[in-house]
């Protein structure tokens, strides 16, 4: 048997020296290698065949150092950042705040071009694509831009209208008119042109709070107001402290209070009321109040009565009696007049009084002096203080004037009563 192996393994090694392996083996039998120069497999390429488009169309190579590539490359980065926000998803959803960032790289691609452009790159194929890239861009911004603002004029202007009626703010935008009629007039527009818009639950929302207020809460009001006016009114004829109607005395300040209401009503039924019919009412009731204080007024009697009570309390006042003699003070006290001619001089104090702190311990002691003081041909009551500051000890300082200046007019012809 190992005979027979032997003269067959001969036999195969002769045919070709090729397999040493017993016959009764596997046999793998490998393809021969061809050997290619690099210049056969490139023939018909260039030596940088993933860069040929590049080449073709002017576009630089990598080159951080190379001021054209660097250009070249915010320029490209900047085009595909204001790409990738015109055409993603946030686009509709933050119109305003995507916008300001498209500005800005395009802002930035137009001074990428200016560069490129000084470079002598302006002639090559990748700079018009930019240039074209750019253009498009632009107005496709302005395009959308343009039309998202006819949408969003319509909520601004919704919002001015809420904001006014429903916050209390006031009408900042003056393309509106403030009135009941403008804003139905606005609303009936906003549906007509934006229809989808305005079937909106945020409009809605909007439009039922304004509607609510011109059709129901403006009537609503009309309660107060009448409630103002009645009070305006019974002011006007509640007796004062001399126990006779106040507007004898105050017809004027009576009077320009109800003109202040007659404008309220004036500018509600001009522009928040549709329905007029209660407001008239209200109306005609204050009218007959301000007819009457007018007339008064226009007379000349409420003057009149005003400067008989004025003389009344000018006469009356006096200065206070005389409780202490003692003419270095009273010397003190009218040299210590700051304005005006000093006509009589009353210690009021018959004994020193103590002035205290929130603690209990003395500042200083004090004698109350009233004077009367000339002044203008007018005479007028004036107030001071003789002090001595408190030292310490149980002891206090010299005595010094304090004024505490003119308090009312008087008659002169009461400065010795």
């Amino acid at each position: 048997m190992k005979t027979v192996n032997l003269y067959v393994s001969l036999f195969v090694f002769a045919i070709g020296g090729l397999y040493t392996q017993p016959v009764n083996a596997q046999i793998s039998i490998k393809k021969p290698k061809v050997n290619i120069s690099k210049k056969d497999s490139n023939e018909g390429k260039s030596e940088n065949s993933g860069n040929l488009k590049d080449k073709l169309d002017g576009k630089p190579e990598y080159n951080p150092d190379d001021p054209v590539y660097r250009a070249y490359s915010r320029t490209r980065d900047n085009l595909k950042s204001a790409q990738g926000i015109l055409d993603g998803s946030t686009w509709d959803l933050n119109r305003e705040t995507e916008n300001e960032q498209v500005i800005k790289d395009l802002k930035k691609v137009e001074e990428g071009l200016s560069e490129l452009k000084s470079l002598g790159e302006d002639k090559k194929s990748y700079y018009k694509e930019f240039e074209e890239n750019y253009t498009n861009l632009e107005q496709k911004r302005t395009a959308e831009m343009k039309e998202y603002e006819v949408v969003a004029g319509y909520d601004k202007k919704l919002e001015s209208y809420y904001r006014w009626v429903v916050m209390g703010h006031e009408m900042n935008d003056k393309t509106l008119e403030p009135s009941y009629s403008g804003y139905y007039s606005f609303k009936e527009d906003f549906q007509t042109k934006q229809p989808e818009k305005y079937k909106g639950d945020y409009v809605q929302k909007r439009i039922t709070a304004v509607d609510n207020f011109f059709e129901v809460e403006v009537y609503q009001q009309l309660d107060d107001l009448e409630k103002d006016v009645d009070r305006v009114i019974k002011n006007a004829h509640k007796p004062n402290s001399r126990g006779e109607e106040d507007y004898l005395l105050n017809a004027k300040s009576h009077f320009k209070k109800m003109e202040e209401l007659s404008k309220t009503i004036q500018f509600k039924k001009e522009y928040l009321l549709k329905d007029k019919s209660k407001i008239n009412e209200i109306e005609a009731k204050l009218n007959k109040e301000k007819s009457t204080l007018g007339e008064y007024i226009d007379s000349g009697k409420c003057d009149a009565y005003r400067a008989k009570y004025e003389k009344e309390l000018v006469d009356a006042v006096r200065l206070g009696g005389k409780a202490m003699s003692n003419t270095k003070y009273e010397a003190m006290a009218s040299k210590g007049v700051e304005s005006g001619t000093p006509v009589r001089t009353v210690i009021t104090s018959a004994v020193w009084q103590v002035k205290k702190n929130d603690f209990g311990y003395p500042q200083y002691k004090y004698l109350d002096v009233d004077i009367a003081v000339k002044k203008e041909g007018k005479c007028y009551l004036s107030y001071g203080q003789i002090r001595r500051n408190y030292e310490g000890g149980g002891s206090y300082g010299g005595e010094y004037f304090n004024y505490w200046g003119i308090q009312s007019e008087m008659n002169c012809d009461n400065v010795n009563k």
